[in-house]
């Protein structure tokens, strides 16, 4: 080897970016927070192994500008102050360049505010679906680096609302997480209900981890509504519909992607939710969703019918690009590097080893890309938002099934009133 070629050689390996025929001899962490334990450890489980089969993907296609993808995924124990002092292990000893999280959204709010916005770290959420995220990107308060792969509330309650009334429910009580994505909901869910013609009875909320919700719940009760619209996570939402039937309120419930969870219906008690009805965000049917539905079953065994899985996927998978595609493994790169490889004018790229790879290589030499991922067409507006369709879902045969979906120009008909 000549002096030249050595030298080139040593500078892409200080850099970061070994030679193209080069294995990987280096490692790039980016890192996660989820909930893995508490009100939201029943759904929190399956979606990280999505982020997991992004990063194994990324590896298995060969890598990152030269280095191997490793995720550290941390729990936040669906708690804000668990997931900030997470965050900030990531941040300020791992020194990711991004983190995919939290699930909640108050954990991301806590995380975004706290820690990834004033330190210029990546923070894409496949799960957060709160309008305040939305608020505070149009404020300048995330300085760009805030994403998220799953549709806002000011969608799902739109959605909601349709099938409230398509189901002639009259009259709905709701009772709420007292956290941004609670409140949100509430409030996009009500306005688009009031609009269609239902009224509500009540609007309550009420805090996490409670013993006994018995006086939001009688409260909920008076006057009696035909249906509840019941929004939280499967532990306290266990506990609250239990005390909801037990107090003989009716059984027929609205049902957001937070309780779209087997276990949830499980430990309710099927029989008691045969009259279910349930949105969450949906997945479009691409190559991409086949592609990641294969790869899911092979590694970890059947898909459950529950929401966020293949949002995990894309995120990890969408950095992962990003970096390619700026040559770069750090923040900013991936920040500016997102939109670039979601290009609607590119080579299209979808899930799997086998597609990331060629994806991969057209990212480094600078071409344009559109990664079409397993949840869907993904491309995001200033905000770091994107627009998705809403899944509708039930329990039939005790069993959390998906049975429609709301599409995204029926939402958006919906949202601006045109026909």
């Amino acid at each position: 080897m000549s002096k030249k070629a050595l030298l080139a050689g040593l500078m892409l390996a200080v850099c970061g970016v070994a030679p193209a025929h080069a294995q990987t001899k280096c490692t790039t962490t980016i890192g996660s927070v989820m909930s893995l334990t508490g009100s939201l450890g029943a759904l929190g489980q399956d979606i990280a192994k999505g982020a997991q089969l992004g990063v194994a993907d990324l590896n298995a296609a060969g890598g990152v500008n030269g280095c191997s993808i490793e995720l550290s995924l941390l729990d936040d124990q669906t708690s804000p102050s668990v997931g900030v002092d997470a965050a900030r292990k990531l941040v300020d000893v791992q020194r990711v360049p991004a983190i995919i999280g939290a699930l909640s959204s108050g954990v991301s709010a806590a995380i975004l505010t706290s820690v990834t916005a004033s330190s210029g770290i990546v923070q894409i959420s496949p799960a957060s679906t709160s309008p305040t995220f939305t608020e505070l990107a149009g404020q300048g308060k995330t300085n760009g680096y805030w994403f998220r792969t799953c549709p806002s509330d000011a969608l799902q309650g739109v959605a909601l609302a349709k099938l409230a009334a398509d189901a002639r429910i009259g009259k709905v009580a709701v009772l709420y997480l007292n956290n941004p994505y609670g409140q949100g909901l509430s409030k996009e869910f009500s306005e688009a209900f009031r609009k269609s013609g239902g009224s509500i009875t009540q609007n309550v909320a009420y805090n996490q981890s409670q013993p006994s919700y018995r006086s939001e719940v009688n409260k909920a009760m008076n006057p009696k509504p035909d249906a509840l619209f019941l929004i939280g996570y499967p532990g306290d939402g266990t506990t609250i519909t239990r005390e909801w039937i037990a107090g003989g309120g009716p059984q027929k419930f609205l049902l957001p992607d937070g309780l779209q969870s087997q276990d949830y219906a499980n430990d309710v008690g099927a029989q008691y939710l045969k009259d279910v009805y349930g949105t969450a965000a949906g997945s479009v049917q691409t190559p991409s969703l086949e592609l990641f539905t294969r790869g899911y079953q092979a590694k970890y065994g059947a898909l459950s019918a529950q929401p966020y899985i293949t949002n995990a996927y894309d995120a990890a998978v969408l950095i992962g690009l990003a970096m390619a595609h700026s040559k770069k493994n750090d923040a900013r790169a991936i920040r500016d590097g997102i939109r670039k490889v979601t290009d609607p004018n590119g080579e299209e790229i979808h899930a799997g080893a086998e597609s990331l790879k060629k994806g991969l290589r057209l990212a480094a030499e600078g071409k344009a890309i559109r990664y079409v991922g397993a949840s869907g067409p993904l491309r995001f507006d200033r905000n770091g938002d994107i627009d998705a369709p809403m899944v509708v879902w039930k329990v039939h045969d005790g069993k959390v099934t998906n049975t429609g979906m709301v599409s995204v120009e029926q939402i958006r008909q919906l949202r601006t009133g045109s026909k």
